[in-house]
């Protein structure tokens, strides 16, 4: 491997994050979310390491599924968080042993007029407020009283999803809450409410079943990051310093123009760039990880490179390894200064970073 632009992945963190998220719901049964290829970090490495432990995953989509299938994940049910695109996908869900969830009239009717083999087991959304997908209200129970009417359906959970529950100033949590809590009050069905936020701060939801996400990856969904202690870094990446040079003060560094230095400074190079998933938006001081110090960004991210300060790094030197998160620095430190957030940084990680696990 000639450049070394690579993301180091800790399975024992993704589990300890899994299982701090048990002990804060521990009478909950546990959707692990691997959607999105586990957020970047791996679903069928995830899936596999995870097995023993998690009693669902959460994909987003069949395609999704049958990769974790076909790679010999075959022990743990899988759910279709989005439910299925079309209704030649109910075939799908029977050949794979799939539970769809069920958000849309369309879903509804394509699930209610296949003739499955046996009884599969279902989610059913409720759009308690996040304006997504979801049944509403008279819908939602109209279309609770027809499946449990079908002899299609086994077993039946009843689910909805919060807008802000990482606003812990917001009163809209509460309001979902209650307003799932009046619409199935009359229902004994399996209910699923809490996704990261909720497991971690609103204890009210946890229900039957929780669906930690970003939290596994031990990232917060927090603005306020005073929980980071009880969650672990999953994802380390870094690379390699390709260059060194000196520049006089009033030199301009990168596209734009947009870094001047202030004065004689050295600057080095990484090689890295939005060609690997690092994100643009980086803005001059986003900190990065060299040589047993923190320095910053200095300069537009390229595509296959950044630009570093050097001034206070001790002795540096070709091929040091340079930390863009992980163990040293936070992925949510990097996300503010990106003005973006965990999720979708992980998530934009590209093939051309090497992963290994540990």
């Amino acid at each position: 491997m000639a450049r070394q632009c690579t993301a180091i992945i800790n399975l024992n963190a993704i589990k300890k994050n899994y299982l701090y998220a048990k002990s804060l719901s521990p009478q909950s049964k546990v959707i692990a979310v691997v959607k999105a290829n586990a957020y970047g970090h791996g679903a069928i490495t995830v899936a596999k390491y995870l097995e023993d432990d998690a009693d669902l995953y959460g994909v987003a989509c069949t395609e999704e599924a049958i990769e974790l299938r076909e790679c010999g994940i075959d022990k743990t049910p899988l759910l279709l968080m989005e439910g299925i695109f079309e209704e030649s996908e109910l075939k799908l869900i029977e050949k794979y042993n799939l539970i769809t969830t069920i958000c849309s009239q369309p879903q509804l009717d394509w699930l209610l007029s296949f003739d499955f083999n046996k009884p599969v087991d279902i989610f059913v959304k409720y759009d308690s407020g996040m304006g997504r997908l979801g049944f509403q209200d008279e819908e939602f129970i109209h279309a609770v009283n027809l499946l449990e009417k079908s002899k299609k359906i086994n077993n039946m959970t009843m689910m909805t999803h919060f807008s802000n529950a990482d606003n812990l100033e917001s009163t809209s949590t509460s309001k979902q809450i209650r307003k799932f809590e009046n619409i199935v009050n009359t229902k004994t069905h399996a209910s699923s409410l809490a996704n990261s936020a909720a497991i971690m701060k609103w204890g009210q939801s946890h229900m039957d079943y929780i669906r930690p996400g970003i939290m596994l990856y031990g990232s917060s969904p927090f603005s306020d990051k005073s929980n980071l202690d009880k969650l672990t870094p999953a994802m380390s990446l870094s690379s390699s310093l390709i260059s060194i040079k000196s520049f006089k003060a009033g030199h301009s560094i990168g596209y734009g123009d947009r870094y001047v230095c202030e004065q004689d400074m050295d600057i080095g190079v990484v090689a890295i760039g939005y060609g690997d998933g690092y994100p643009r938006s980086a803005e001059d001081g986003t900190p990065v990880f060299i040589n047993g110090v923190k320095t910053s960004i200095a300069g537009k991210v390229s595509m296959d490179m950044i630009t570093i300060d050097l001034t206070n790094v001790p002795e540096p030197k070709i091929g040091d390894r340079v930390e863009l998160f992980g163990n040293n620095i936070s992925v949510d430190e990097v996300a503010e200064h990106c003005k973006t957030i965990s999720y979708e940084i992980f998530t934009q990680i590209t093939q051309r970073v090497y992963k290994t696990y540990v």
